[in-house]
């Protein structure tokens, strides 16, 4: 997994590639904690690139979404696979994010909900 962070205002940004799974979600989980716990509540993943997912990381991605809205925030995602959509539905998660077709979107969404 590899992960790049840019900043937009209140909102931060998570570019995700390559695979998630047990093994390395928790450097993701912690990040995104990180930011939600001291810095910013709105959180966006951008998921494009994520090639797979296992069940553990989508848990993992349920609690950010769950820490993030405690703090006033969101977590929402940008561009999942049909394998991820599938994988939440699956689950039974799928309908708790917002799902944006560009970041864009994703981004300004935050700026209308304020």
């Amino acid at each position: 997994m590899d992960m790049e962070k840019l900043n937009y205002g209140h909102v931060i940004l998570f570019r995700i590639s390559g695979s998630l799974d047990e093994e390395n979600v928790c450097e993701l989980r912690l990040a995104i904690a990180d930011y939600i716990k001291h810095r910013k509540s709105c959180v966006v993943l951008n998921l494009q690139d994520v090639e797979m997912m296992d069940q553990v990381s989508a848990g993992y991605l349920l609690e950010c979404l769950q820490m993030a809205r405690r703090k006033g925030g969101d977590l929402k995602l940008v561009k999942p696979s049909i394998f991820i959509e599938q994988l939440f539905r699956f689950l039974g998660i799928w309908h708790y994010f917002e799902i944006y077709a560009t970041e864009t979107g994703a981004v300004d969404s935050f700026k209308l909900a304020a």
